[in-house]
């Protein structure tokens, strides 16, 4: 502890550090990058293909479905629900909805299923 350091040594050793912390963080920022490189290029492939595969689906389900099909599975979906016969319901009518949500939210909850599944 005899020894005293100068304000121009001080000086050195402050600018030293700092260049010295810098260097670090940007390892640390070109790691950060490299590993979100890596991770998202399999997530991407896997999110495109699950996407395209869904939007092949509802397109084949909307084109392929008339109304008197939709109506019949609409009937059935409410009589095995209730757990009574398609004859045993009277369905008087049936009026197309609007979300209520916008497309991306709808969206993102099919991608957020479709993941845990």
């Amino acid at each position: 502890m005899g020894e005293y350091i100068t304000i121009g040594q001080s000086l050195l050793i402050t600018v030293f550090s700092m260049i010295v912390v810098f260097i670090v963080l940007a390892a640390i920022s070109y790691l950060i990058d490299l590993l979100r490189i890596a991770t998202n290029n399999k997530e991407k492939d896997v999110e495109t293909t699950v996407v395209e595969k869904i939007e092949e689906k509802e397109i084949e389900i909307e084109e392929n479905l008339d109304d008197e099909e939709l109506v019949a599975v609409i009937a059935a979906a409410i009589a095995a629900s209730m757990g009574v016969g398609i004859p045993d319901i009277n369905i008087k009518s049936i009026n197309r909805v609007s979300p209520s949500q916008p497309i991306w939210a709808e969206t993102g909850r099919r991608e957020y299923i479709s993941g845990k599944l």
